[in-house]
């Protein structure tokens, strides 16, 4: 089975009919689910869609093909219940539409919360159980599995790796330390990461994924730019989003605004800046990070001086 690469989000002609796509992305949607980079990163507004976009290319992987594992990293596992309810909703939405395109591809879909409500997927999600299988043919299936960011359990993963909201994952840098290996290993493996810049400029991500400007041109399809560690990297902030036809609303009229109003009306500027402007705040942190300091210490010991300048001189 070929991938979906050119086919998720575009529409089809049946006869003389013009059918919509059954999973439909949007413009900047498909720009970063048609890249070919081996690894990419989203860094992009809240709300705009980014776990949406890191399910649909799980499925295109699992149907190109097949005995594949995708493992879906997920922050809202250890967020508490609002985060986890949301990504189960969004689960269930996935895996409706999932089936339908299996369906149409002539393969079998099948989950392990197939039948389920509402409280008992969302108790499977917790426990880090939450598993599809796409069959395409009696003997071999291509999985996915939605799992907490568990940096004792990472090593054994070995798969495709979709994280989502990396920003908040609370051991990132031990958990990526235990997954980037993968990439060496297999040439067909594919990682995509995801966030908004991280509440604490202490944050492994605040420095692996901090852009090279503040300033970048609005673009509906968003920039691209090479991160600091590497990685290409996919923006979208909300001005981006409002090119692309996307307005946020008024928190009392329901009006559409534009994001500068939108920003007027904020009580924690910082926190939109944050979010939606996609800038990276520093604060909370100190000005040069713990393990540097101490790595100066170690290599400048018997090498250098101290000069105390806490007393008092006197003439």
């Amino acid at each position: 089975m070929p991938p979906l690469r050119d086919g998720f989000g575009a529409s089809a002609e049946d006869g003389n009919v013009k059918q919509k796509p059954l999973i439909q992305l949007r413009d900047y949607q498909r720009e970063v689910f048609r890249a070919k980079y081996r690894r990419l990163f989203l860094l992009w507004e809240r709300r705009a869609g980014k776990s949406f976009t890191l399910a649909s290319e799980a499925l295109d992987l699992m149907m190109a093909t097949p005995g594949d594992l995708v493992t879906f990293i997920s922050a809202s596992i250890v967020l508490g219940s609002e985060f986890l309810l949301k990504e189960v909703r969004l689960w269930q939405q996935f895996l409706d539409l999932y089936r339908k395109a299996a369906t149409q591809a002539g393969l079998k879909l099948e989950s392990n919360v197939d039948g389920l409500n509402l409280d008992d997927v969302a108790d499977i999600f917790e426990h880090s159980k939450l598993e599809t299988k796409l069959w395409h043919d009696n003997t071999t299936c291509s999985r996915s599995r939605v799992i907490a960011p568990n940096p004792d359990t990472a090593v054994g993963w070995g798969a495709h790796i979709m994280g989502d909201e990396i920003g908040r994952w609370p051991n990132a840098k031990e958990v990526l330390e235990a997954v980037i290996p993968f990439m060496r290993e297999n040439p067909r493996l594919k990682m995509r990461l995801a966030t908004t810049p991280p509440p604490d400029d202490s944050h492994i991500t605040f420095e692996m994924f901090l852009p090279p400007q503040e300033e970048f041109p609005i673009n509906p399809l968003g920039n691209w730019f090479k991160a600091p560690c590497g990685i290409m990297t996919h923006r979208l902030d909300c001005y981006d989003r409002y090119a692309a036809g996307f307005s946020p609303f008024h928190p009392d009229t329901g009006v559409p605004i534009t994001p500068d109003e939108d920003r007027k009306l904020a009580y924690d500027k910082t926190a939109w800046d944050r979010n939606q402007g996609l800038r990276f705040v520093v604060g909370g942190a100190a000005a040069v990070p713990l393990m540097q300091l101490q790595n100066a210490m170690v290599r400048g010991r018997g090498n250098c001086f101290a000069y105390d300048i806490t007393e008092e001189l006197v003439a």
